[in-house]
């Protein structure tokens, strides 16, 4: 399997309750901005051991989906593992699609940041509730088997 699964919350929230308004997709930079400050504000939690603030990020549904403590069950492997989510800002992401819009208005945004010896890939999330693009699911795997293959080419 190319990426091994570590964390994943989308699966559990169900689809957003309200139709959403008619708001453009984020740019480049604001869409690079989102996957930055997720991927650290998911390290800072598993740093501390503190998740309140990551859920308090998130859009409603997310934060009634989650509370901290089971926030920090659901990703107790990426902080056993110590995944190095701090080095994303070191880099840009490499966008697997083009981010856009869902068929229910969520933005999502599917990418990676290629690393050795072990990279990170990204499905994020997120719902424009009150005038901004706020948390609603996630998934964080590893790339290990990817930079494995890349360094026996």
């Amino acid at each position: 399997m190319r990426a091994t699964w570590l964390a994943m919350i989308v699966a559990l929230l169900p689809a957003p309750a309200e139709a959403q308004e008619a708001v453009p997709a984020p740019g480049r930079s604001e869409t690079a901005r989102l996957v930055w400050s997720t991927l650290i504000a998911v390290d800072h939690a598993n740093r501390t051991g503190n998740y309140a603030v990551l859920r308090d990020l998130g859009a409603p549904d997310f934060r009634n989906a989650n509370d901290p403590a089971k926030l920090a069950a659901i990703f107790a492997s990426i902080r056993e593992r110590d995944l190095g989510l701090e080095r994303v800002v070191l880099a840009n992401p490499v966008y697997a699609e083009e981010p856009g819009l869902t068929d229910t208005g969520l933005f999502e945004v599917k990418g990676s940041f290629p690393a050795r010896p072990e990279g990170v890939s990204f499905e994020l999330y997120f719902q424009h509730v009150e005038g901004d693009w706020k948390l609603y699911g996630l998934g964080i795997f590893a790339l290990e088997a990817e930079a494995e293959a890349e360094a026996g080419e």
